[in-house]
């Protein structure tokens, strides 16, 4: 049954001309359309509402991606390249089988049986939530995400109490999350992704917790005296987010939180001590904007 259902909704989705984002094509083969977003669409799959899709409207036709439709029905979709073709490779049908028993004696029996070999895997169904097309720095989270024993650090934005996690950052865990609808963060031109569009991919497998230092953008790696030295500079009433390394020498950029609530860029230098240690000082800074929510309304109840 679940091949059949699976062959009726593949069909469908192939009618209905859903997209794929494939290479790049020759200019002679692209032709301009003038097409319509209709956010107020709503699309299911088995009667579950599918969340992160906006139908596009073309000719009386509506268009979804063709790769996250494939996938949330358990096949593969790929591009080919060197043949400009897009595949996709159903899952395995069940097996089934049937037999015939005969006896002898006075009289003979027939039965037929059925077998079920590979089976297909649930799809991943998000829910359906309300992304705003832009956010602003509200309240921020340093958080470790933990998975396989891994530690990947996120940025996390309670923004008017709903959680949205730099993607950046979701996109160092090695786990498919597809294709979730994303939001920028007016300041920093960030973009972010609402936790729920996450959590039904991770299901158990990703734990966390609290980060104790600022999270160290681009792969650097700064030593831990220095992210300790860092907290120490802005004391109980401010707070580092993120820390980069700019071009001088012990020279980087941090986003934190200032006493007031609102959120700055600084430029610091470390300089070491002549008894050890490091002495923190700012050489220049940018102010943005914020929206804030008390801190202990994290993490939601």
């Amino acid at each position: 049954m679940n091949h059949i259902r699976f062959k009726r909704i593949a069909g469908l989705t192939l009618a209905m001309g859903l997209m794929f984002t494939a290479g790049v094509y020759a200019k002679d083969t692209l032709q301009k359309v003038e097409a319509y977003l209709r956010p107020d669409f709503k699309v299911e799959i088995d009667g579950n509402k599918v969340g992160g899709m906006t139908p596009l409207i073309y000719d009386g036709s509506s268009y979804l991606p063709f790769k996250a439709i494939g996938e949330l029905l358990g096949a593969q979709v790929s591009w080919d390249e060197s043949t400009t073709t897009i595949k996709l490779k159903r899952p395995a049908a069940p097996q089934t089988g049937s037999g015939t028993n005969t006896g002898s004696g006075t009289g003979t029996g027939t039965g037929t049986g059925t077998g079920t070999g590979t089976g297909t895997e649930t799809p991943i169904v998000t829910p359906v939530v309300e992304v705003p097309e832009e956010i602003t720095l509200d309240t921020l989270i340093r958080y470790n995400f933990e998975y396989e024993k891994v530690n990947y650090p996120a940025l996390i934005n309670l923004y008017k109490g709903t959680e949205y996690i730099r993607w950046k950052d979701i996109k160092n865990i090695p786990i498919n999350v597809g294709n979730p609808e994303l939001t920028k963060e007016k300041h920093t031109g960030e973009l972010y992704v609402h936790m729920d569009l996450i959590k039904p991919y991770w299901k158990d497998k990703v734990k966390g917790g609290l980060s104790k230092y600022a999270i160290v953008e681009g792969g650097y790696a700064i030593a831990e005296d220095k992210l300790k030295a860092l907290d120490e500079y802005f004391g109980r009433f401010e707070k580092g987010f993120t820390i980069k390394p700019l071009e001088g020498d012990n020279e980087y950029t941090v986003l934190a939180q200032g006493s007031n609530k609102s959120y700055y860029q600084y430029n610091i230098r470390f300089s070491p001590k002549y008894n050890g240690g490091w002495l923190v000082s700012s050489f220049g800074w940018k102010s943005y904007p914020t929206e804030n929510l008390d801190p202990a309304l994290w993490p939601p109840r």
